[in-house]
């Protein structure tokens, strides 16, 4: 008689280290010391992730999306060399055989499409919101904002256009002020940036009249730290967020994830600055008409601006 398999969230806080390993005794046939070791530490880095991101303390309650941001979340670490690109594909391979136990594959994420495989490390996948997606949650928004007085709502939707219109992650977005648009027309970002490294952003009219809204909007509702309502700590307002985008999945259809606003402010950067698409946008046989020399340095000044400090790091946003 074969042996019943536990529920997936069998394990209360898979983030401590009897826990995980119990999970990863379960779910390696091979019983292998080794394996068994790198399959717990995938779990408790997952089930750490979820908890200071999202206040989960139960795995089975995560979705795609999220595990779409804990795939990006892998490949920024790889890029800042804090892990190297074997132990991000064992991460992956770990969890996706553990998703695949309990059937949750639903979870499982893609290491090719993160540029998180052992081969070659970029898929030329498109991954940036669409004018219509990101039209459709500001007027979502909106809409919520209007019916019920509430502006986090409001809040939340200026912050989507900082992302886009800025290039910001989303911590960086949610504890932006305003004040970091000086006179001389640069914004230099250092609020919830990795490792706290400071960068520094050029503001044009388009992004002059964004950082004044939020001024203006921080003012009116009298927010004295960031985009934030002083009565929210940084993971309630993420939590906050991330579920009005799952009601907004819900209540319309339309996927959507806060990253794909970066990719979007990549490629119009690309476009800005080479007057072309990037090769994301193109026919995978289509010749780049842009020279290498001028395609390595755009790459690298977007790549700066993203707050990245590898120039391979922009084919993960604008193809290759």
């Amino acid at each position: 008689m074969s042996k019943t398999r536990r529920n997936f969230n069998g394990e209360k806080d898979l983030s401590r280290k009897a826990a995980s390993f119990r999970m990863a005794m379960e779910v390696v046939k091979s019983k292998n010391e080794e394996t068994m070791q790198k399959s717990a530490q995938a779990i408790r880095l997952l089930a750490d992730f979820a908890k200071e991101e999202y206040g989960l303390k139960n795995l089975a309650k995560l979705d795609s999306e999220q595990m779409s941001d804990f795939a990006n979340y892998i490949q920024e670490r790889l890029d800042n060399n804090e892990i190297s690109a074997g132990h991000a594909t064992n991460i992956i391979s770990s969890l996706n055989t553990i998703f695949t136990y309990y059937y949750r594959t639903d979870l499982n994420i893609s290491a090719k499409e993160y540029g998180l495989n052992r081969g070659s490390r970029f898929d030329n996948v498109d991954k940036s919101i669409t004018d219509y997606t990101h039209q459709k949650l500001s007027e979502f928004l909106t809409d919520k904002y209007l019916s019920t007085g509430d502006i986090k709502y409001e809040a939340l939707r200026i912050q989507t256009e900082l992302q886009r219109q800025l290039g910001l992650r989303f911590k960086e977005s949610a504890l932006f002020t305003g004040k970091e648009l000086h006179k001389n027309g640069t914004i230099d970002i250092l609020r919830g940036t990795k490792g706290g490294q400071l960068r520094t952003l050029r503001a044009f009219e388009k992004q002059k009249e964004l950082i004044n809204s939020v001024r203006a909007f921080r003012k009116e509702f009298r927010l004295n730290n960031s985009l934030i309502p002083d009565n929210y700590r940084y993971k309630d307002w993420k939590a906050f967020s991330y579920n009005v985008i799952r009601n907004f999945r819900e209540e319309t259809g339309i996927k959507y994830n806060f990253h794909g606003e970066r990719h979007h402010y990549a490629q119009t950067r690309y476009i800005e600055l080479t007057g072309h698409e990037p090769p994301v946008k193109r026919d995978a046989f289509e010749e780049n008409p842009v020279k290498k020399e001028k395609d390595l340095e755009v790459r690298l000044q977007i790549s700066e601006e993203l707050g990245h400090h590898r120039v391979d790091i922009t084919s993960y946003y604008l193809g290759k």
